[in-house]
């Protein structure tokens, strides 16, 4: 690859840069159980991305998955509903319309994601995102009360000189602290090389916010008002100004998965993946055909309201049911939002002498940071706004913030529905201004912003709001979740490096993260991963707890297919620690 060639963007996880795909497609497993672990059950806690995953997989390596949920729904298995953020409603059965209520879109470059899509058979394709030309018609740039129009972002150049100038500087900046060349390496899997580079960037920018990285001389050394523009017409997905105080780190992970890639979807809805960890029927390795589905009855268990917690992981763990049931466990992997360890799931040592997590795990766990995020849709019975300046993507400073217009294609009943319109996707203090609204309020107010932004679509717009029908959500006022994802500030890279060692447990022979106990409670989930809000990290994230729930048992890998936990202590992936 020449040096002017663009940099392609990539799925490794640049601080542990394991290749999860490789290691479970083709067939392969993730070890081999003895004979007298066949059939050993596995507690698994949450039917998001991380648990269903890390239930198929135990399922497929010779456990028995027992999957609780908290989540009710009425035609879910058990009453309880399957896929946690991955989150689809189709509001009328005849609708070709889908809403994506939690994750909407993902880089092409999740590979891992893409492996279970195809197994399951679910269908992917381009996404619409902003200036993503010839996939979306128009990104419309609303900011400081003038609008921008463009296919691709290089098109502002000409309209918009704060812009041209702000977009210039980041990319050199991009390339001056070496960003593109951890791309080319991490594409060629010149693992060596990715350590040293990133390295010397986590040295440089761990204590900077994004704010810092725009404005420093060091970093892009923009004006505010550079950076102002620059965060509103956004530079990868979601990075807004609203992310001004995250990390800088945080930033540059997101971008390595995104930058210089396509975005998907799937159009019969995100929750068809979750359906099919649930109930796509694979081979254990005795060559019977089983599923998780199967394997839990057809029904999820109810929410867990306690874990007591034997100190020795080969006493496993009692789980406490709210519908009264405790039964015991080999190990128990617990995927859903890290609060609810001090919130909603008590977790309990039987030993006074030995805690559940050691006080250094404690610690990442009470000084998380999650992200407001909101989104309200509405669903027509037509795309009415193709060929306006509607068709596409809005970005706007004002309370709409994103918004995007989606066509599903013939309805499946005569009187179905086939175009969406998401009104608003927000984040942080752009969800906190609405989150008292109801669906009402916050339907009249957006609806009066883009009016205002596109007033040739105004009429139609609001005839359809009162012929459409809209859904809402603020996942920070959801009990099970209080918050869409976390988010890394500056000075928390060491509770992100001891979340994601958690499944390391002491296998090495000293514990990876100093002080906690080896007992046969595994975290996982988004909030252990190194770059949130990604399903493609999640999955990875249940993956690795997979992996300890099957060292623990006595598994080995399969030949020549080393699983994470077995490169550990590679220089290559083992996570950095820093200064």
């Amino acid at each position: 690859m020449s040096p002017s060639t663009p940099p392609p963007a990539t799925d490794l996880q640049v601080d542990f840069p394991f290749d999860y795909a490789a290691h479970v497609a083709g067939g392969r497993r993730m070890g081999r159980l003895p004979e007298d672990a066949q059939g050993t059950p596995v507690a698994i806690i949450g039917a998001g991305g991380s648990g269903l995953v890390a239930a198929y997989e135990l399922a497929r390596a010779g456990c028995r998955p027992v999957v609780y949920e908290a989540e009710e729904s009425a035609d879910g298995p058990g009453g309880r509903r399957l896929g946690g953020r991955m989150y689809s409603r189709r509001l009328r059965e005849e609708d070709s319309a889908v809403v994506e209520l939690g994750c909407l879109r993902f880089p092409e470059t999740a590979r891992l994601l893409r492996h279970y899509a195809q197994t399951f058979g679910v269908r992917l394709e381009a996404f619409r995102d902003n200036y993503a030309a010839p996939t979306t018609p128009l990104t419309v740039l609303d900011i400081d009360g003038g609008q921008y129009a463009a296919r691709e972002i290089e098109d502002l150049y000409g309209r918009h000189e704060v812009f041209r100038e702000a977009h210039t500087r980041w990319q050199q900046a991009l390339t001056r602290i070496g960003f593109h060349q951890i791309q080319r390496e991490l594409a060629a899997r010149d693992l060596d090389a990715v350590r040293h580079r990133w390295r010397d960037v986590l040295t440089r920018f761990d204590l900077w916010t994004f704010y810092r990285f725009l404005r420093d001389p060091d970093g892009v050394g923009l004006s505010h008002d550079q950076a102002r523009v620059l965060g509103t017409a956004g530079v990868g997905p979601a990075v807004w100004d609203s992310f001004f105080q995250l990390s800088t780190m945080e930033i540059l992970r997101l971008l390595l998965c995104t930058e210089g890639s396509s975005l998907l979807y799937a159009p019969d809805g995100i929750s068809r993946l979750a359906e099919g960890f649930w109930a796509h029927r694979t081979i254990d390795p005795r060559g019977r055909t089983c599923s998780v589905e199967a394997m839990n009855g057809g029904a999820l268990r109810p929410a867990v309201r306690l874990l007591e917690v034997e100190p020795d992981p080969g006493h496993g763990v009692v789980v406490h049911s709210e519908d009264g049931r405790d039964e015991r466990f080999a190990a128990v992997v617990f995927t859903p939002q890290l609060r609810l360890l001090e919130t909603g799931v008590e977790v309990r040592s039987t030993s006074a002498r030995v805690p559940v997590l050691g006080p250094r795990l404690w610690r990442a766990v009470r000084r998380l940071h999650y992200w407001q995020s909101s989104k309200t849709a509405l669903v027509v019975d037509r795309p009415f706004w193709t060929k306006t300046s509607m068709d596409g993507v809005t970005l706007t400073d004002r309370l709409p913030r994103a918004v995007y217009t989606m066509d599903y294609g013939p309805p499946r009943g005569s009187r179905g529905r086939r175009g969406v319109l998401d009104l608003s996707f927000t984040w942080a203090q752009d969800a906190m201004k609405i989150a008292p609204s109801t669906l009402e309020e916050r339907i009249a107010l957006f609806v009066r912003d883009l009016a205002d932004i596109h007033p040739q679509v105004a009429d139609d717009l609001r005839t359809h709001t009162r012929t459409g029908e809209a859904v809402s959500v603020s996942w920070e006022n959801k009990r099970n979740f209080r918050g869409l994802s976390r988010w890394s500030c500056p000075g928390d890279y060491p509770y992100q490096r001891d979340l994601f060692a958690h499944f390391m447990k002491d296998f090495t022979g000293t514990p990876a993260v100093p002080g906690e106990p080896p007992n046969a409670l595994y975290l996982a989930g988004d909030d252990t991963s190194w770059s949130p809000g990604w399903l493609n990290h999640a999955l990875a994230s249940g993956l690795n707890a997979a992996w300890g729930v099957l060292r623990q048992l006595g598994a080995r890998p399969e030949p020549g297919n080393p699983g994470p936990g077995d490169v550990w202590n590679d220089p290559r992936y083992i996570p950095l620690t820093t200064p």
